[in-house]
């Protein structure tokens, strides 16, 4: 599993959490922080999975990105601040700059109910 290093580097921070990875496939969008914090560019990205600590998305391999980043999930207004953890191709692992709330993370996943984490 690409998360599972973050997640064991998250869980030796926050021993408590659980950093359960969900098949996502959907559409997302990168919006790279330029100079002053601005953000004209958008490149569309497919996220295949998320955690309350990353995600793994699909992109163009030719991308070049900042370290740094906005992700923002189709459907929803918020972007998620990123960084790079790892790539490799078409194939990149970014750890989000702070955890998603267990409730945010219901909305992403279209799941009402409580969250059942194995």
């Amino acid at each position: 599993m690409p998360l599972e290093h973050l997640h064991e580097q998250a869980h030796a921070r926050q021993p408590k959490r659980s950093f359960v990875q969900y098949r996502l496939d959907r559409p997302g969008f990168i919006t790279p922080i330029g100079h002053h914090l601005s953000t004209a560019l958008r490149y569309t990205c497919l996220i295949r999975s998320i955690s309350s600590a990353g995600a793994v998305l699909s992109i163009n391999r030719t991308l070049t990105l900042p370290e740094n980043f906005y992700l923002e999930i189709q459907g929803i207004r918020d972007g998620i601040p990123c960084t790079e953890f790892k790539r490799d191709g078409d194939e990149m692992v970014v750890r989000f700059n702070m955890f998603l709330d267990t409730e945010f993370l219901k909305v992403v996943l279209g799941r009402p109910a409580d969250l059942h984490e194995a």
